[in-house]
Protein backbone atom coordinates (compact mmCIF):
# COMPACT_ATOMS: atom_id res chain seq x y z
CA UNK A 1 0.00 0.00 0.00
CA UNK A 2 1.26 3.59 -0.92
CA UNK A 3 1.39 6.82 0.93
CA UNK A 4 -1.90 7.82 -0.63
CA UNK A 5 -3.52 4.71 0.27
CA UNK A 6 -2.14 4.70 4.05
CA UNK A 7 -3.43 8.22 4.16
CA UNK A 8 -6.84 7.50 3.10
CA UNK A 9 -7.35 4.36 5.87
CA UNK A 10 -6.36 6.86 8.46
CA UNK A 11 -8.93 9.59 6.90
CA UNK A 12 -11.92 6.58 6.97
CA UNK A 13 -10.56 5.60 10.33
CA UNK A 14 -10.36 9.06 11.84
CA UNK A 15 -13.93 10.10 9.87
CA UNK A 16 -15.38 6.44 11.31
CA UNK A 17 -14.65 7.04 15.39
CA UNK A 18 -15.32 10.96 14.67
CA UNK A 19 -19.02 9.83 13.31
CA UNK A 20 -19.42 7.13 16.07
CA UNK A 21 -18.82 9.95 18.68
CA UNK A 22 -21.33 12.44 17.26
CA UNK A 23 -23.82 9.26 17.22
CA UNK A 24 -22.89 8.47 21.13
CA UNK A 25 -22.57 11.80 22.01
CA UNK A 26 -25.01 14.38 19.62
CA UNK A 27 -25.01 17.59 20.05
CA UNK A 28 -22.15 18.68 17.69
CA UNK A 29 -18.84 18.90 17.80
CA UNK A 30 -18.32 20.81 21.29
CA UNK A 31 -20.34 18.50 23.54
CA UNK A 32 -18.44 15.34 21.68
CA UNK A 33 -15.20 16.08 22.07
CA UNK A 34 -14.63 19.41 24.26
CA UNK A 35 -12.78 18.39 27.49
CA UNK A 36 -15.38 21.26 29.20
CA UNK A 37 -18.38 18.24 29.21
CA UNK A 38 -15.95 15.14 29.76
CA UNK A 39 -17.91 14.73 33.37
CA UNK A 40 -21.33 14.65 31.16
CA UNK A 41 -20.34 12.09 28.72
CA UNK A 42 -18.46 10.33 31.94
CA UNK A 43 -21.83 10.56 33.66
CA UNK A 44 -23.69 9.47 30.36
CA UNK A 45 -21.12 6.41 29.97
CA UNK A 46 -20.99 5.03 33.70
CA UNK A 47 -25.03 4.91 33.19
CA UNK A 48 -24.56 2.91 29.63
CA UNK A 49 -22.13 0.35 31.42
CA UNK A 50 -24.36 -0.23 34.78
CA UNK A 51 -27.01 -1.58 32.30
CA UNK A 52 -24.59 -3.35 29.52
CA UNK A 53 -23.14 -5.02 32.51
CA UNK A 54 -26.05 -6.27 34.39
CA UNK A 55 -27.43 -7.33 30.96
CA UNK A 56 -24.16 -8.66 30.19
CA UNK A 57 -24.70 -11.06 33.73
CA UNK A 58 -28.14 -11.82 32.96
CA UNK A 59 -27.47 -12.97 29.35
CA UNK A 60 -24.83 -15.38 30.84
CA UNK A 61 -26.58 -16.53 33.59
CA UNK A 62 -29.71 -17.51 31.03
CA UNK A 63 -26.97 -19.35 28.69
CA UNK A 64 -26.04 -21.20 31.39
CA UNK A 65 -29.68 -22.42 32.63
CA UNK A 66 -30.83 -23.23 29.01
CA UNK A 67 -27.70 -25.50 28.39
CA UNK A 68 -29.02 -27.74 31.32
CA UNK A 69 -32.23 -27.69 29.96
CA UNK A 70 -30.65 -29.28 26.31
CA UNK A 71 -27.86 -31.49 28.78
CA UNK A 72 -31.60 -33.09 30.40
CA UNK A 73 -33.22 -33.41 26.92
CA UNK A 74 -29.87 -34.64 25.30
CA UNK A 75 -29.28 -37.13 28.57
CA UNK A 76 -33.21 -38.08 28.73
CA UNK A 77 -33.09 -38.53 24.73
CA UNK A 78 -29.68 -41.10 24.92
CA UNK A 79 -31.78 -43.14 27.23
CA UNK A 80 -34.61 -43.71 25.17
CA UNK A 81 -32.34 -43.98 22.24
CA UNK A 82 -30.06 -46.76 24.05
CA UNK A 83 -33.12 -48.74 25.42
CA UNK A 84 -34.92 -48.74 21.79
CA UNK A 85 -32.17 -50.44 20.20
CA UNK A 86 -31.29 -52.27 23.39
CA UNK A 87 -35.00 -53.76 22.74
CA UNK A 88 -34.31 -53.86 19.11
CA UNK A 89 -31.53 -56.07 19.24
CA UNK A 90 -33.63 -58.42 21.64
CA UNK A 91 -36.29 -58.72 19.42
CA UNK A 92 -33.96 -59.05 16.33
CA UNK A 93 -31.02 -60.62 16.73
CA UNK A 94 -30.38 -61.41 13.03
CA UNK A 95 -28.56 -64.84 12.05
CA UNK A 96 -25.56 -63.72 15.06
CA UNK A 97 -22.00 -65.06 15.29
CA UNK A 98 -21.03 -67.87 13.10
CA UNK A 99 -20.18 -70.92 14.35
CA UNK A 100 -18.95 -73.74 11.57
CA UNK A 101 -20.01 -74.49 8.07
CA UNK A 102 -19.46 -77.66 5.44
CA UNK A 103 -20.22 -76.75 2.04
CA UNK A 104 -22.76 -74.39 1.43
CA UNK A 105 -24.43 -74.87 4.38
CA UNK A 106 -23.64 -72.69 7.45
CA UNK A 107 -24.64 -72.57 10.93
CA UNK A 108 -25.18 -68.92 13.17
CA UNK A 109 -25.93 -68.77 16.79
CA UNK A 110 -29.73 -68.47 15.76
CA UNK A 111 -29.62 -69.58 12.03
CA UNK A 112 -29.04 -71.91 9.34
CA UNK A 113 -27.32 -70.30 5.97
CA UNK A 114 -27.87 -72.44 2.80
CA UNK A 115 -25.97 -70.50 0.36
CA UNK A 116 -26.67 -70.66 -3.76
CA UNK A 117 -28.63 -68.79 -6.49
CA UNK A 118 -31.48 -68.40 -3.62
CA UNK A 119 -30.16 -68.21 -0.17
CA UNK A 120 -32.38 -69.86 2.58
CA UNK A 121 -31.88 -68.87 5.69
CA UNK A 122 -33.62 -71.68 7.97
CA UNK A 123 -34.49 -70.22 11.75
CA UNK A 124 -33.08 -72.72 14.40
CA UNK A 125 -36.12 -72.03 16.30
CA UNK A 126 -38.59 -75.03 15.83
CA UNK A 127 -35.33 -76.64 13.39
CA UNK A 128 -35.12 -80.70 13.67
CA UNK A 129 -31.88 -81.89 12.20
CA UNK A 130 -31.36 -85.85 11.19
CA UNK A 131 -28.18 -87.67 9.56
CA UNK A 132 -28.49 -90.25 7.63
CA UNK A 133 -25.67 -92.33 5.89
CA UNK A 134 -25.68 -94.22 2.90
CA UNK A 135 -24.16 -95.42 -0.04
CA UNK A 136 -23.81 -92.18 -2.48
CA UNK A 137 -23.64 -90.25 0.44
CA UNK A 138 -23.90 -88.47 3.99
CA UNK A 139 -27.33 -86.23 4.32
CA UNK A 140 -28.80 -83.63 6.42
CA UNK A 141 -32.31 -83.04 6.77
CA UNK A 142 -33.47 -80.02 7.83
CA UNK A 143 -37.02 -80.10 9.20
CA UNK A 144 -39.43 -76.97 9.97
CA UNK A 145 -42.86 -76.58 10.53
CA UNK A 146 -43.11 -75.20 6.68
CA UNK A 147 -40.72 -77.81 5.60
CA UNK A 148 -37.82 -80.17 4.56
CA UNK A 149 -34.18 -79.46 3.43
CA UNK A 150 -32.03 -82.05 1.87
CA UNK A 151 -28.17 -81.37 1.84
CA UNK A 152 -26.25 -84.17 0.75
CA UNK A 153 -22.52 -84.20 0.91
CA UNK A 154 -20.57 -87.18 -1.69
CA UNK A 155 -17.49 -88.48 0.03
CA UNK A 156 -14.75 -87.81 -1.90
CA UNK A 157 -14.81 -84.78 -3.10
CA UNK A 158 -13.67 -83.12 0.13
CA UNK A 159 -12.56 -84.48 3.61
CA UNK A 160 -15.15 -82.52 5.73
CA UNK A 161 -17.89 -84.17 3.86
CA UNK A 162 -17.13 -87.69 5.12
CA UNK A 163 -19.58 -89.42 7.27
CA UNK A 164 -17.97 -88.64 10.89
CA UNK A 165 -17.29 -84.67 9.81
CA UNK A 166 -20.51 -84.39 8.49
CA UNK A 167 -21.79 -86.22 11.85
CA UNK A 168 -20.06 -83.76 13.89
CA UNK A 169 -21.83 -81.23 11.92
CA UNK A 170 -25.16 -82.56 12.88
CA UNK A 171 -24.33 -82.69 16.29
CA UNK A 172 -23.18 -79.18 16.56
CA UNK A 173 -26.84 -77.92 14.61
CA UNK A 174 -28.34 -79.92 17.50
CA UNK A 175 -26.44 -78.43 20.21
CA UNK A 176 -27.00 -75.02 18.69
CA UNK A 177 -30.61 -75.58 18.31
CA UNK A 178 -30.48 -76.45 22.33
CA UNK A 179 -29.03 -73.04 23.01
CA UNK A 180 -31.38 -71.13 20.51
CA UNK A 181 -34.33 -72.64 22.65
CA UNK A 182 -32.98 -71.39 26.22
CA UNK A 183 -32.13 -67.93 24.42
CA UNK A 184 -35.49 -67.79 23.22
CA UNK A 185 -36.78 -68.81 26.86
CA UNK A 186 -34.43 -65.97 28.35
CA UNK A 187 -35.19 -63.54 25.65
CA UNK A 188 -38.72 -63.25 26.37
CA UNK A 189 -37.90 -62.41 29.76
CA UNK A 190 -35.38 -60.00 28.43
CA UNK A 191 -38.20 -58.25 26.19
CA UNK A 192 -40.32 -57.82 28.98
CA UNK A 193 -37.62 -56.04 31.20
CA UNK A 194 -36.15 -53.83 27.97
CA UNK A 195 -39.82 -52.92 27.21
CA UNK A 196 -40.41 -51.72 31.28
CA UNK A 197 -36.56 -49.84 30.28
CA UNK A 198 -38.03 -47.72 27.86
CA UNK A 199 -41.07 -47.09 28.89
CA UNK A 200 -39.79 -46.09 31.89
CA UNK A 201 -37.08 -43.41 30.42
CA UNK A 202 -40.05 -42.13 28.48
CA UNK A 203 -41.95 -41.32 31.49
CA UNK A 204 -38.18 -40.37 33.38
CA UNK A 205 -38.47 -36.65 32.31
CA UNK A 206 -37.92 -35.24 36.06
CA UNK A 207 -34.49 -34.03 35.14
CA UNK A 208 -35.65 -31.92 31.92
CA UNK A 209 -39.16 -31.02 33.81
CA UNK A 210 -36.92 -29.32 36.49
CA UNK A 211 -34.65 -27.65 34.51
CA UNK A 212 -37.27 -25.96 32.54
CA UNK A 213 -39.07 -24.41 35.83
CA UNK A 214 -35.83 -23.33 36.86
CA UNK A 215 -35.24 -21.59 33.15
CA UNK A 216 -38.81 -19.74 33.80
CA UNK A 217 -37.62 -19.28 37.35
CA UNK A 218 -34.67 -17.73 36.15
CA UNK A 219 -36.72 -15.19 33.16
CA UNK A 220 -39.06 -14.20 36.14
CA UNK A 221 -36.66 -12.93 38.25
CA UNK A 222 -34.87 -11.35 35.54
CA UNK A 223 -37.59 -9.77 34.14
CA UNK A 224 -38.29 -8.04 38.38
CA UNK A 225 -34.57 -7.73 38.70
CA UNK A 226 -34.73 -4.36 40.78
CA UNK A 227 -31.08 -3.99 40.50
CA UNK A 228 -31.63 -3.38 36.47
CA UNK A 229 -34.65 -1.31 36.90
CA UNK A 230 -32.35 0.96 38.75
CA UNK A 231 -29.80 1.01 36.01
CA UNK A 232 -32.47 1.20 33.80
CA UNK A 233 -33.51 4.53 35.59
CA UNK A 234 -30.76 5.78 36.22
CA UNK A 235 -29.76 5.61 31.99
CA UNK A 236 -32.60 7.29 31.75
CA UNK A 237 -32.15 9.96 34.03
CA UNK A 238 -28.43 10.73 32.23
CA UNK A 239 -30.14 10.51 29.18
CA UNK A 240 -32.28 13.47 30.13
CA UNK A 241 -29.69 15.43 31.74
CA UNK A 242 -27.79 15.15 28.13
CA UNK A 243 -30.91 15.84 25.93
CA UNK A 244 -31.32 18.98 28.33
CA UNK A 245 -27.56 20.58 27.80
CA UNK A 246 -27.87 19.50 24.03
CA UNK A 247 -31.24 19.13 22.88
CA UNK A 248 -30.53 15.75 21.64
CA UNK A 249 -31.13 12.57 22.96
CA UNK A 250 -28.40 10.27 23.03
CA UNK A 251 -28.83 6.49 22.37
CA UNK A 252 -28.67 3.95 25.44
Amino acid sequence: MGIAGMTLTVVILVLAGAARRLHRYPGGWRFALSGRHDTDRAALDRARRAVRKLRRGARRELAGVRAQVARADRSQRRRVDDAERHLDRLRRPGRGAFVAKIGKVSLHEHVMVISGPQTKVLPLDGLEVRFEHSQVGNHLYLRRPDGVHLESFAPGEHAEHDEDAVRRFSVRIENAVAKERAFLTERARSVKKAEDDLKAAHADTGPAEGARRHLGTVIARQRRDPALAEALAGLEAARDRWHGLTGRRPPH
